[in-house]
């Protein structure tokens, strides 16, 4: 119980650190910002893959049908950090911004002999952003500062199950269950700049939405071993369409310095509080293959290698996606998005435990590398702006008592653009997670007396 309520008091605190702003993109200004938060460790690795990837010493919270696959009783605790360092260019000019933030906490394990169960927290939109504009009147100029900062995050709940087991296949059926809480706001000011010299005076306008909600979504997992050498799993997940409740504040003010919020006074205030947001209902496919091998070490062992192929394809439909408050009511147009991943992940030994002590650290290493696609919701010059990136990444296991703890680290190189019209992100990802589960000392077990 003692560990159950440290980890009940970390996510306490870690609800604290993920709301603070911790990204830094243009194209966060619109619905509730950037969907997801940044890249996962592992999943990083691997193109950016989600929901194939199932392993009893991993921790996958985006697909709840793996919760069953877990080690039985050895529970997992999963932390993950991510960096973002992005340039943004248009013309001639150009911009740099880092951003440093955790990603994820939780903890999964499986019990009883069909059963899995995880919870945690992490984050499910991103809001961040900076950008000024002039508009010139007679001798003197309107500058013009937007700003959006905030985030929603979820604290969530998943259980899964093995419904079936038949000659080599199991199918799983899972489902996260969450709540949403955040807010995300647009903010404009105002200033103007008379013969060079800019004016703190000035009016601010603040539009926000603070969510408070349920929120799930549903996974699936066929998994089928032909024989000793191959097999493969089919998944999917879905996030069925939903409103999400939530309340809307637009305000109007006017201050002698647009900087200090505590020198507003309010000329328009305006709350909403019966209403709710759309989320973007989505379904995702996924293929795993494992082929394990034979390659000799040296001319008297040999290691139990594989290699794992992971692709998937998602659909998500932004088309459904609206903002409504009572009277207020905001529909945008985006266009419905795809995302497309490949990864290869390599494993020199996969017993590494039994064989810890004939194996050198690089045949424990796992080793991935990826590429993915998306087409984003944004378009410019009527067309739409793609994502594009690779991936590589390691999972180093700590062979300690038969620990499944490991860390993990994922890099990402990508770039985001429209069709001719000048502008770009360059960025790279750093992601770093840990793994941490219990050695000898397994939970959920029987004990007996000799």
């Amino acid at each position: 119980m003692r560990k159950l309520y440290l980890s009940y008091l970390a996510l306490f605190f870690l609800s604290n650190a993920l709301s603070q702003n911790n990204i830094n993109s243009p194209y966060s200004f619109y619905g509730l910002g950037e969907l997801g938060g940044l890249d996962h460790c592992v999943n990083s690795g691997l193109g950016n893959t989600t929901i194939t990837i199932q392993d009893s010493t991993l921790l996958n919270f985006y697909n709840p049908a793996t919760y069953s696959s877990l080690g039985k009783g050895q529970p997992l605790f999963s932390l993950g950090v991510s960096t973002k360092l992005s340039t943004f260019s248009e013309n001639q000019d150009s911009y740099f911004s880092n951003v440093t933030n955790i990603q994820n906490f939780a903890l999964g394990m499986s019990f009883s002999k069909y059963f899995g169960l995880a919870f945690g927290l992490k984050p499910y939109s991103r809001r961040g952003y900076e950008f000024s504009s002039r508009i010139l009147v007679d001798q003197d100029s309107l500058l013009y500062t937007y700003s959006g900062e905030g985030g929603i995050n979820e604290v969530f709940i998943g259980l899964s199950s093995n419904i079936l087991k038949y000659k080599g296949a199991v199918v799983s059926i899972g489902g996260n269950f969450g709540w949403l809480f955040g807010n995300t706001s647009n903010t404009r000011k105002s200033r103007l700049i008379e013969s060079g010299n800019t004016q703190n005076a000035g009016g601010v306008s603040i539009k926000s939405i603070q969510v408070r909600s349920l929120h799930y979504e549903i996974g699936l997992s066929y998994v089928q071993k032909i024989n000793e050498k191959h097999s493969f799993s089919l998944f999917s997940v879905i996030e069925p369409f939903q409103k999400i409740n939530g309340f809307y504040e637009e305000g109007l003010y006017y201050g002698n310095n647009v900087n200090n919020p505590n020198d507003f006074d309010t000329t328009y205030f305006n709350r909403t509080n019966d209403g709710n947001i759309s989320n973007i209902p989505s379904w995702t496919l996924g293929l795993n293959y494992i082929l394990k091998l034979k390659s000799k070490k040296g001319t008297a062992k040999e290691l139990n290698s594989a290699i794992s192929f992971h692709t998937s394809y998602q659909q998500s439909n932004w088309s459904r996606y609206e903002d409504k408050f009572d009277t207020t009511f905001i529909n945008s147009f985006y266009n419905n998005t795809s995302k497309t991943t490949f990864g290869i992940e390599y494993i020199p030994e996969t017993n590494f435990i039994a064989n810890k002590v004939t194996t050198k650290l690089y045949h424990r290493i796992k080793y991935r590398i990826g590429v993915y696609q998306i087409h984003l919701p944004y378009q410019t010059n009527n067309k739409q702006i793609i994502d594009f990136g690779t991936t590589f990444g390691l999972g180093i296991p700590v062979v300690v008592q038969n620990s499944l703890s490991s860390i993990n680290l994922g890099f990402t190189f990508g770039k985001r653009e429209g069709k001719n019209d000048g502008f770009r992100e360059q960025y790279y990802g750093i992601n770093i997670g840990v793994l941490i589960a219990p050695g000898s000392d397994r939970w959920f077990v029987k004990r007996k007396l000799n």
